[in-house]
Parts: structure tokens; sequence; C-alpha cells
């Protein structure tokens, strides 16, 4: 299955959205972190959720670390922030526990199973779990229909 990404950023609320789904390569990773860090509303110090749990994540640890030095090495995405991985599988949780194992960069890493947590991880308040759960969901709905 191929991979589909789609991502919003909600500057309001200082938070980016991320949705993941199918075969999630390591060439689709660093083409959406680039074309991300273009968006006129992006900040890197935006906190970050991000929705693995309908893909399928196909990269290895290597590739993990160049993720890591590609963040480390690009202001444009280099900020001291928090992350929330959404997981559903033991793939994905491996996944986010090694890269949370080898980064060494100022964000916050917190993999979870629920939107609820994810939201309280980076600090969004609780009226904004509407929004972050309708958005994720719209994100969904517009990767799936490419």
């Amino acid at each position: 299955m191929k991979s589909c990404i789609s991502y919003k950023i909600i500057p309001e609320k200082k938070l980016v959205l991320e949705y993941f789904c199918g075969n999630l390569v390591w060439d689709d990773l660093i083409n959406n972190k680039k074309k991300l860090a273009l968006e006129k509303n992006y900040n890197p110090t935006f906190n970050i959720i991000d929705d693995v749990r309908d893909a399928f994540v196909v990269y290895k640890e290597e590739n993990i670390v160049e993720f890591v030095e590609l963040l480390r090495n690009n202001s444009e995405l280099y900020g001291i922030r928090k992350t929330a991985i959404l997981t559903d599988t033991p793939n994905q949780l491996i996944n986010s526990i090694t890269l949370d194992t080898v980064k060494n960069t100022p964000f916050k890493l917190k993999t979870v199973s629920t939107l609820l947590t994810a939201t309280k991880w980076v600090n969004a308040s609780p009226s904004d779990f509407k929004l972050v759960k309708d958005s994720l969901t719209e994100l969904k709905n517009k990767a799936q229909s490419l």
C-alpha cells in the first residue's frame, strides 16, 4: 500500500497535526518534513501530534538517525517543542521508541495510544480536544482520497 501523508498547522494553538497511512517509507517522511518547513504558518517551536496508527513504518534505525540529523541541521525544522506520536501496533511503537532513544534534540517525545493523552502531552487545552479530533479526521479523509 502506498503511503499517504497530510498535515495541518493550527497557528493560533501553536500546533501541527500530521496524519500518516499506508507503508511509510523514508523518502516520504523526509519530503513531508521539508514541505512542512516551507509553509508560511509553520514554526519549529509548535508542538506536534503525529498520528501513525494507520501506517506501517518500513524504514530502518539508520534512517531514524539520519532523520534526527536532518532536524538538527535545519533551523527551519529544529526547535524546542513537544511531539506526541499516536501508535496502535508494535511496529509503530518500536519505531517511535527508537526515535526517542537515538534523538539528541531539544524536542520532547512521547509515544501514546490515545488522542486524549496526545492532546494533554502537547499542552492543548481540554476545549481543544474536539478541534484536534475533527482536524485529524479531516486529514485522514484527505490523505486517503489522494
